[in-house]
């Protein structure tokens, strides 16, 4: 996976948002509250330290990392050389959804995030390879559509 640098085109980084970030924190204190009554506080703190490394090691695990650098696109733990992309086209939200929902192509390779409401679909033209299109979350689609292109 690359790294984004000053040598990059394009780096974007997606991680939870606040509001998820403050959900599961209340999801933790009513786990706390759920252990304790029943049991007692060392076992509740210590269930609940648990959960908390977890949810903290899934956050990093789903973050998603958007790089091009030296004409090659990064997406998480995938690549693609750029002569490989047809066509990069930012999508509004009306756009993204219907993509990713109703208009989903089986396919498709997803890097998708449900707390982001924008993204870029990038068409793929590799006769080697049966994937058509990418389909990116995105808070910076404008932008990452036109380095692509």
């Amino acid at each position: 996976m690359a790294r984004s640098n000053s040598k990059s085109e394009f780096a974007e980084r997606i991680n939870w948002p606040i509001w998820l970030w403050l959900f599961i924190a209340m999801m933790i204190a009513s786990l706390y509250l759920t252990i304790w009554a029943p049991f007692n506080t060392m076992t509740a703190v210590i269930i609940c330290l648990l959960a908390t490394f977890a949810i903290i090691y899934s956050s990093q695990k789903t973050r998603l990392d958007i790089v091009v650098i030296n004409n090659w696109l990064y997406v998480g733990n995938a690549k693609i050389e750029s002569k490989y992309i047809k066509k990069a086209t930012a999508l509004d939200k009306n756009a993204y959804l219907k993509l990713r929902g109703v208009q989903a192509d089986p396919a498709c390779f997803n890097a998708t995030r449900f707390w982001v409401s924008t993204g870029v679909k990038v068409e793929i033209m590799d006769k080697s390879d049966p994937t058509p299109y990418w389909l990116i979350s995105s808070r910076k689609g404008k932008a990452l559509a036109a380095c692509l292109n």
